[in-house]
């Protein structure tokens, strides 16, 4: 669960692996940041062939049970040992207790593809470039809820109208399915409802993810800049959170606003 209390969203910083990709998509031309290099899946015999010869475990080394080496062409392999299970739990776990390889073409893509990862990078890449898109976002959330303009009013019932699209397109989509502009044109939106609410503002914030990386994050900031609510998380949740899925953002709604409270307090 991400969010355990109602004051969540004034304590998250970020989660340290990529769960989502995607294309961005802000409503202009923007600058894509490269994709993760994805390693090459190896079977365990394959993987085994490239050690021979290699110092197996040169850069971690967890005898028949997992190491990780760099070759001498300068790729690194990471070996999984097969893991010992039940006849039972062979059939579900099969992949996994064969063993397997994954091959990175190098330490760099190796490093690259294993670093933490803020949630939104993929999904909202550009946090100002995102606070400036929210009129052109929400329009396009009209456009898709076929509202005609009417209906999305910031209020509670209009998000009573979202979340009945929303309990729609989770009928037909699983978590896994990311789409970068929905998840934009919701978090506008809902970020906009919020702000019109507590009177406060989009503040786009760095959010540092490790010594080398950062992400903006457009927040809504309120009681003169005192307190600050996260609303791509509730998105995110309603969205994305498996254990969470299905989350109204009608309920997230009144959640935030007694954070915010709690916090002005």
């Amino acid at each position: 669960m991400l969010f355990p209390n109602p004051t969540r969203h004034l304590l998250f910083t970020f989660i340290p692996v990529l769960l989502l990709t995607g294309p961005a998509s802000l409503g202009g031309p923007q600058t894509q940041k490269p994709k993760a290099p994805e390693p090459k899946r190896l079977t365990f015999s394959e993987a085994r062939r490239l050690l021979e010869g290699e110092a197996e475990g040169n850069l971690i080394n967890r005898p028949q049970s997992f190491t990780r080496t760099r070759l001498r062409s300068g790729q690194v392999i990471e070996l999984h040992y097969p893991v010992a299970v039940s006849k039972r739990e062979a059939r579900t776990l099969k992949a996994m207790a064969a063993g397997y390889g994954l091959l990175y073409e190098s330490e760099a893509d190796y490093r690259e593809a294993t670093r933490p990862r803020h949630i939104l990078e993929d999904l909202i890449p550009d946090g100002q470039a995102f606070v400036s898109a929210v009129p052109q976002l929400v329009a396009r959330l009209q456009k898709r809820l076929r509202t005609g303009g009417q209906g999305l009013d910031y209020s509670r019932a209009s998000l009573r109208r979202i979340d009945l699209y929303l309990a729609s397109y989770q009928r037909t989509h699983t978590t896994a399915d990311a789409d970068p502009q929905l998840f934009q044109e919701l978090t506008a939106y809902y970020g906009e409802a919020l702000k019109r609410t507590l009177k406060g503002e989009w503040r786009v914030r760095q959010e540092r993810v490790d010594r080398t990386h950062t992400q903006s994050e457009p927040n809504i900031t309120f009681e003169a800049g005192a307190g600050e609510l996260k609303p791509w998380s509730s998105v995110f949740s309603a969205l994305y959170d498996e254990d969470r899925r299905g989350m109204k953002l009608t309920a997230a709604f009144s959640s935030d606003l007694e954070a915010a409270r709690l916090a002005g307090r």
